[in-house]
């Protein structure tokens, strides 16, 4: 189910993915290898594969493993100046996909919230309350 699922609605990644892990070329399934063969090696796919990324692009562990040094890194840096001493102006770590995701989430709500309360503040006033 999972290959099937994969071969519809990522396709390209799922190809590539095949390609450049197993060396597995997505046409010569059914004639070069097997589908449960091809099954099997897509559920493997490792954690960094085109095809377990979201639309987002999320990162892979080592692309948050390398923000987390690189945030560490600031935070010393600026603990050594007049700000850091201060305790203001601290860095703010690397927005993640997950992070712009959640941002865009919330501005879409507060849209809506914002449409309700305008549509609703119209109907008082067509309503002379």
């Amino acid at each position: 189910m999972l290959l099937a699922r994969l071969m519809r609605d990522k396709p390209c990644e799922l190809r590539a993915d095949l390609q450049q892990t197993y060396g597995l070329n997505l046409d010569g399934m059914g004639r070069d290898y097997s589908v449960a063969h091809a099954a099997c090696c897509a559920a493997q796919l490792p954690a960094g594969a085109r095809v377990w990324r979201d639309t987002a692009a999320e990162w892979t562990e080592v692309e948050y493993l390398l923000a987390s040094i690189e945030f560490s890194l600031r935070v010393l840096k600026w603990q050594n100046t007049e700000d850091g001493i201060k305790d203001r102006n601290a860095p703010e770590p690397i927005r993640t996909p997950a992070s712009r995701e959640q941002d865009e989430r919330h501005a879409k709500a507060a849209l809506a919230n914002r449409a309700w309360v305008d549509e609703v503040l119209r109907q008082k006033t067509a309503g002379g309350e």
